[in-house]
């Protein structure tokens, strides 16, 4: 696309132990008999690993479905009728659109078409604005097929079934941090390959160079062994059960390391654990067996003690090739917080921060209704909550009250659950049968399609976990709405009605935001905060709502998210020679950009990855001297631009006596339409402090 104390760790990990297990439920209220043993919102466990992504029972229909329905238009597919169409994935353009496009599967970059499959290792080049690894097609396999869709889908990996006349012939299997594709037979056949193919080791595997790079290919049995090669007359004879790996390196060792670890994979799996200060994501990739293959780490995976066994390049950096059939990484954990941390502030701090905030409530009220869309509409209660909890820390207790008045019934209309929905409602979601997700009732920025849903809905729960917290007959009564709020961005469990972690990623360690992703550069992703502020918020609610499971898995989202905001948009370290700024604003599968979907304003450029400045940016990697380089370039023009007042709340957090200054001087044309003048202060106000930095990191 485009304060009552802060919820403490205890409320986010154990999310209120004394809990009766049992009550917590999908949610409350509603749920027939089949639904009740199943909730993915639940979690006996408090501290080990925790499964995400698994398959739920056919009987279990989850609160988005039971939403009003109405039905989009999805134009063409090519996804099996019992799986939910796969948006907001690294390989959604392959299935969802007119056209199959490239998909970045890092390493390698691949295309499929009807009758074979293309791929290539990209080379990664950069000018002043923009890095860029496109898919380039140098080697082809060919298959005897006419079709193919996905069938088996996971947020890391998938498979799609390739059809001869409607009968499957074979399955070609892809996934993240895999630098393979693998096609395995369903039946005894010829495949083509690339001419001038050379015997390598023994005949155990095949090779052929394209410039500077060469391809390999190789035969593994169902049970992983693997079988001598040939390729007479430019095709490979392949059995039932059997896999055709290809996989490509610029240098030889890597190659030869490759095509030792050439075994199948069919599939992923992933874990989470928040413990002791990290946040962990455990990839495991199903493969005969059990057996180790060789997978590949991105620069911001920390790994411990890793059988390191070569190194490529790719667009986001130097990726490690590592022995292994699990990737198990680290991030720091960050505490979810939904509200700015005031204690710090004195006496004429708080008095000036409370004048503020009575002179911002009277001009809300003076407001009209919220708007229509959910992005705008989602900006708008964010806005007037926290003005609510502002308020209420500093003590403006008659504007506090009316503030609360207005945002409860502003978010009452959205949350209702209204039955005219699809035919007439305005502010309100529907369950879309079509694209087996959550929508609302006035579009924007492509949200119909999935675009932007977890930007879009982490307003609404960030705002409903203001308003909730301690607030038990308000959570109650938004509880339906949220839970399929929650379900469309971040369900734990998939069945035919929902997918698993629409728009995260746990191996890339971000989301991504275009639902169909109809280009040849893969899926991508412009505003990292708005994400931050998604999984911040979804974990706000969780913790305030009693939902114990879904708090630790959004903690761990959070934490991931954040320490991606910070290595692809924010600080990124591997930018290569050629590029001419400090920062990315649009990340995509195959390319980097200096740049926005909306305008091309240094100071848009860099305030799209600050909005709506959620306090939990605070505890990402911050370096004074990149943040002041961002803003240097950003507002070369002056902080009366647009965005001007994030500009100013970022520089705070290296040099917050000067943004204080700026602060208190910007006019009211750089202040956001998601943001108050209030908000801006007290960011200020607690940076000058110390009090953003100091409740960082659990």
């Amino acid at each position: 696309m485009r304060n009552r104390a802060w919820i403490s760790v205890a409320a986010v990990v154990g999310v209120i132990a004394l809990v009766v297990a049992g009550t917590t439920a999908l949610f409350r209220g509603g749920s027939s008999a089949a639904d009740v043993s199943f909730r993915p919102f639940s979690s006996s466990s408090t501290s080990g690993w925790t499964r995400v992504g698994d398959q739920a029972p056919s009987s279990w229909t989850p609160a988005a479905a039971r939403l009003p329905h109405s039905e989009g238009s999805t134009g063409s597919l090519r996804v099996d009728d019992d799986l939910p169409p796969p948006t907001n994935r690294w390989y959604s353009g392959m299935f969802l659109g007119a056209d199959p496009q490239p998909v970045f599967a890092m390493p390698l970059a691949v295309q499929a078409d009807d009758t074979g499959v293309a791929l290539g290792l990209p080379r990664v080049s950069a000018s002043a604005r923009t890095i860029t690894a496109p898919f380039a097609p140098e080697v082809r396999i060919g298959l005897p097929a006419d079709a193919f869709t996905a069938t088996r889908a996971d947020p890391v990996s998938v498979t799609s079934t390739y059809t001869s006349s409607g009968a499957p012939v074979g399955e070609l299997d892809l996934a993240e941090g895999w630098p393979y594709a693998g096609y395995t037979a369903l039946e005894d056949q010829d495949v083509t390959v690339p001419p001038g193919l050379q015997a390598r080791d023994g005949g155990r595997w095949l090779a052929t160079a394209v410039g500077d790079t060469t391809y390999g290919l190789a035969v593994a049995r169902a049970d992983g062994s693997r079988r001598s090669v040939t390729a007479p007359d430019g095709t490979v004879s392949i059995g039932r059960g059997e896999t055709l790996l290809v996989f490509a390196a610029r240098e030889d060792g890597t190659l030869a390391e490759l095509a030792r670890g050439a075994v199948p994979v069919h599939g992923t799996t992933v874990d989470h654990q928040v413990r002791g200060g990290q946040a962990r994501t455990r990839i495991g990739y199903d493969t005969p067996g059990g057996q180790r293959t060789v997978l590949a780490a991105m620069p911001h995976h920390v790994l411990h003690r890793p059988a390191v066994v070569g190194r490529t390049d790719s667009v986001y950096g130097p990726l490690r090739l590592v022995r292994s059939r699990t990737l198990v990484s680290g991030v720091p954990a960050v505490r979810p917080r939904a509200t700015l941390p005031l204690g710090g502030l004195g006496g004429a701090a708080r008095e000036e921060l409370r004048t503020q905030v009575v002179a911002d409530v009277a001009q809300e009220l003076a407001r009209g209704e919220s708007r229509e869309d959910t992005y705008f509409g989602g900006k708008d209660v964010q806005r007037m909550a926290q003005l609510t909890r502002l308020a209420e820390d500093v003590g403006a207790d008659g504007a506090a009250r009316s503030m609360r008045e207005r945002a409860v019934s502003e978010l009452d209309d959205w949350l209702s659950g209204d039955d005219d929905c699809p035919a007439s409602g305005t502010r309100c979601f529907a369950y879309d049968s079509a694209w087996k997700g959550v929508v609302g009732r006035s579009a924007s920025f492509g949200s119909e399609e999935f675009n932007d849903h977890h930007f879009h809905y982490g307003y609404f729960l960030t705002a409903a976990a203001l308003l909730g917290e301690g607030e038990p007959r308000l959570l109650d009564r938004w509880r339906p709405t949220l839970t399929a709020l929650a379900e469309d961005i971040a369900s734990p469990a998939t069945n035919g009605a929902i997918p698993a972690l629409r728009s995260f990623d746990p191996y890339a360690g971000h989301s991504w935001a275009a639902g169909r992703s109809e280009f040849a550069d893969g899926n991508n992703q412009e505003s990292s905060s708005e994400a931050v502020n998604a999984w911040n918020g979804l974990a706000a609610w969780a913790a305030a709502d009693g939902h114990r499971g879904l708090a630790r898995q959004a903690t761990w989202q959070l934490s991931l998210e954040t320490a991606s905001a910070s290595a692809y948009w924010l600080e990124p370290r591997h930018l290569p020679k050629g590029f001419e700024h400090s920062m990315v604003s649009l990340n995509w599968g195959g390319k980097r950009e200096w740049a926005t979907w909306f305008s091309g304003e240094p100071s848009a450029i860099l305030g799209i990855q600050l909005l709506p400045m959620p306090s939990t940016l605070a505890q990402a990697r911050i370096s004074p001297k990149r943040v002041r380089a961002n803003v240097a370039e950003a507002s070369a023009h002056g902080f009366d631009t647009m965005f001007g007042d994030y500009l100013t709340m970022y520089l705070g957090l290296a040099d917050p006596q000067r943004a204080l200054a700026i602060g208190r001087r910007l006019p009211d044309s750089a202040i956001d339409d998601g943001n108050t003048r209030s908000h801006l202060l007290a960011w200020l106000l607690a940076a000058r402090a110390g009090d953003l930095r100091a409740s960082g990191r659990r």
